[in-house]
């Protein structure tokens, strides 16, 4: 697994990009924001969040000690934000951005300053 380093640049541009699809598209936003507070809840990393809504498997992101019940569950939860009629647009914003990791993407998302996310290696 690679860790990739944003700057403060394309901090900047991603959160830029997040706050027009909140605004542009309200309802995926509200669903998106739940998924990654979910995710956050669970404390799944948010590699795998980004994996499954690229329906990639990366083991490396793999749950390693959440139930499978509640996993299924969290499992749904992504497939309605896939479901959604304007998730292309999320696919997006992560295809443009993917020298950001996926943490720092989700955590903008929830409203994180680009300041803070600046050389954070931590966060997974």
């Amino acid at each position: 697994m690679s860790l990739m380093v944003a700057g403060m640049n394309e901090l900047h541009e991603a959160k830029k990009d997040v706050e027009a699809l909140k605004q542009d598209y309200p309802e995926l936003n509200e669903q998106l924001v739940h998924v990654t507070s979910l995710t956050r809840q669970l404390q799944l990393k948010y590699g795998y969040m980004g994996s499954l809504l690229r329906d990639k498997e990366l083991p490396d992101y793999e749950p390693q000690f959440v139930r499978e019940s509640i996993l299924s569950l969290y499992q749904d939860e992504v497939q309605k934000l896939k479901a959604h009629p304007n998730i292309v647009q999320l696919k997006d914003i992560m295809k443009k951005h993917r020298q950001i990791s996926d943490s720092k993407l989700f955590l903008l998302i929830l409203g994180a300053k680009p300041e803070l996310l600046q050389g954070s290696t931590i966060i997974k």
